[in-house]
């Protein structure tokens, strides 16, 4: 693989990332449905998301960690706390869906073929709310994300997986 600059690699990354971090700071609620295999990337896109249903089927990893880098968009450690992020990023596994919801990577994992339903339903119940009253809410809790420490994390993030591209 072509090695390129550092701040090259991590202005390309921060861009992606830019892209992404759209979802957070809009102040509609995205649902992320998870079908299928949902990796690298795909998780850096559901993880973004403020919430995640998943088909109970579904394979969800960031393979890519165990030689490529790692996730230039981590939100592992908030979804599922810091000794699972570290297993996942030091092995690259990945979960079924059954098995994200249970460790809280997702919110919620169905069967595949309810998994539609699942997610209408849930978009259903919070059509009832007030849209004022939800984006007080997910600006909330967004704050207290970002409080924690979470847009900091994200762009070291980005270094540190430019710095693993550098890796030989």
């Amino acid at each position: 693989r072509q090695k390129g600059s550092f701040d090259n690699d991590c202005w390309s990354m921060e861009r992606q990332q830019d892209m992404l971090s759209v979802i957070g700071k809009m102040h509609k609620f995205v649902i992320a449905k998870v079908h299928g295999f949902c990796l690298a990337g795909g998780t850096d896109l559901a993880l973004s998301c403020d919430m995640i249903i998943a088909a109970e089927n579904a394979k969800i990893g960031f393979p890519a960690t165990r030689a490529n880098g790692t996730p230039p968009t981590n939100w592992w450690m908030y979804h599922c706390g810091p000794q699972w992020a570290k297993r996942m990023l030091a092995t690259g596994d990945m979960l079924w869906g059954r098995d994200a919801a249970r460790i809280g990577l997702v919110m919620d994992a169905v069967p595949a073929e309810q998994l539609e339903a699942a997610v209408m339903s849930l978009a259903k119940r919070m059509s009832f709310v007030d849209t004022e009253m939800l984006s007080a809410h997910k600006r909330i809790v967004n704050l207290a994300m970002e409080v924690m420490g979470g847009n900091t994390m994200q762009r070291l993030a980005v270094e540190m997986d430019a710095r693993s591209h550098l890796a030989t």
